[in-house]
This record gives C-alpha cells, structure tokens and sequence, in this order.
C-alpha cells in the first residue's frame, strides 16, 4: 500500500497500440481511489540498477493486487522465450497475488482452432507446428498466457484463481473493472485473505 493507504494494483498489458486505453484503465483504478501500477502511466518506480524486467517483476512482488490484459498481441518487450507482461502474470500467479484478467475473446477462439493442431493425441506440443503473425494475432504466445491465467495444467476441480473474464472491447474491459474493484473494502478484505493461502 502507499503512505496514504491507497492499494497498490499491477496493470500488465502489452502497450503499443494500446496506449489510450491502458491510459483510461489506469485513469479509472485512480477514480475509483487505487494506486495503478503502470510503466506506461509512468507509475512503476524503478531502479536504474535493474533490467527492464527485474523492475517489472519487483513491482509485481510489491504490489497488493494484480489485474492483467491478455490481447492478441503478445507485446514488444520479449526476452528469451516470453514478454515482459507474460513474465508478470506468471510472477503473480506464482506469489498467489490476488489477480484478476481479462482476455480478447479472439484468444479462445483461436485456441479452440488451433488445438487440434498444436497438440499431439498424447497432448503434447507438436514440434511440427508453426505459426505465422496475422493482423488477428501476432503469436501464438498469447495462447500460452491465456493457458497461464486460466491455470491450464491444473486438474479443473483443483483450479483456484483462475478466472478470467473475457472481453471483445473496451466497454467490457470497463465493466469488469467496476464490478471487482468497486468495493474498495472488498478488495481489501481479499487482499488479507490472501496473504494467509
């Protein structure tokens, strides 16, 4: 929490292209009496000891809530295998932070379709298969952070934490925002709740 006890909550997204509305979901966290934490909003304090991504992941550790965007873009910020972003929503799921996401729907859609092609029987990855960008969905990662959040290789009945709202436009990104966060002692309840699991 900051010094005037407003909490701390994490906003991981990819940017480029979405800048005006990580603006307003950040914008709003701070309507509603939150403390967004955004390197885009230019709300993550970093230290210039640090790489991009140990900043980033110190923020998550630091935060006392998550709320992540899953688009069919998987972001500019990739180091090794995965993003940035994918590295922050996997830190917040490993720290069991109280998290919430959001995912385009395109991103089921493709996954469903993709399946039975990125999958052997046995349901292992197929080596064989590739992936080229699209306008609908530049890589195919972005199936993977959606598997992430949804806690994929979790037996369904052992899953906690992984409920992930899905959007087609901004107006429902907004909507989710509302119903979870306009409780402030809500959140705050869930918080401490947390911090005990």
């Amino acid at each position: 929490m900051t010094a005037d006890g407003k909490i701390e909550i994490v906003v991981a997204s990819s940017v480029y292209g979405y800048e005006d509305q990580l603006n307003q979901i950040c914008g709003l966290f701070e309507q509603m009496g939150y403390q967004p934490i955004s390197s885009h909003y230019k709300t993550m304090p970093t230290d210039p000891s640090k790489s991009n991504i140990e900043n980033c992941l110190i923020a998550v550790e630091n935060c006392d809530a998550f709320f992540g965007v899953i688009r069919p873009f998987y972001g500019s910020g990739i180091i090794g295998d995965t993003s940035i972003t994918h590295e922050e929503m996997k830190k917040a799921i490993e720290l069991k932070k109280p998290r919430w996401f959001v995912a385009h729907r395109d991103i089921r859609v493709a996954r469903e379709l993709f399946k039975q092609y990125r999958y052997r029987p046995d349901k292992s990855l197929n080596p064989d298969f590739t992936y080229q960008p699209t306008k609908l969905m530049d890589d195919i990662r972005v199936i993977d952070m959606y598997n992430d959040t949804i806690l994929n290789d979790i037996d369904p009945a052992e899953r906690i934490g992984h409920w992930t709202d899905e959007f087609y436009n901004f107006k429902d990104i907004e909507k989710v925002i509302q119903t979870q966060f306009s409780k402030i002692e809500r959140i705050s309840d869930i918080i401490q709740k947390m911090k005990t699991l």
